[in-house]
């Protein structure tokens, strides 16, 4: 069976629209879909039997994947930061050629840091965490994911995966 973990993540906003334009804005992602209301039983069954259930979704494209963008109408819940060692997801990463450029453009549409500077790592690329609008945390690095893995890897052989 092939499986792949880039497919796409779903955050839940407050407000699609504003959503979508930092994400297009401050990761050059460009509109796959426009917002949908989705309501009525499927919505109802979509999110686990919540009678009333209304919510809209969109999907932002990046060069390489997708995201999805959910806001709640109906039950409508405030969004936000979670503390890290709360949240379910901790964070979703997102690799950039350059991680100061993607800085500035994520805090001009509107991010804000989550670490107070970009750390320039050892192993040799460049990493800061940030949120979003909506307080969904991101990483901005530099390096591939299987480049990471072997540099963690080769950095310290006990990082290595356990024998099958």
């Amino acid at each position: 069976m092939k499986v792949s973990a880039h497919h796409h993540p779903g955050f839940r906003v407050a407000d699609i629209e504003r959503a979508a334009r930092f994400y297009i804005e401050g990761l050059e992602g460009h509109w796959q879909t426009s917002p949908m209301l989705y309501e009525g039983p499927d919505a109802e069954e979509i999110m686990g039997g919540i009678p009333g259930t209304r919510f809209k979704v969109c999907h932002i494209g990046f060069d390489e994947g997708v995201i999805e963008l959910f806001e709640f109408v109906e039950p409508s819940a405030p969004t936000g930061a979670t503390p890290d060692h709360m949240g379910k997801i901790i964070h979703f990463a997102f690799q950039v050629d350059d991680v100061d450029e993607a800085l500035a453009r994520i805090e001009k549409a509107g991010g804000k840091r989550y670490w107070p500077q970009v750390r320039e790592m050892e192993l040799g690329f460049k990493v800061v965490y940030v949120t979003d609008p909506d307080g969904n945390v991101l990483e901005i690095i530099d390096i591939a994911p299987d480049d990471l893995v072997s540099k963690l890897v080769e950095a310290d052989p006990n990082n290595a995966p356990p024998a099958a």
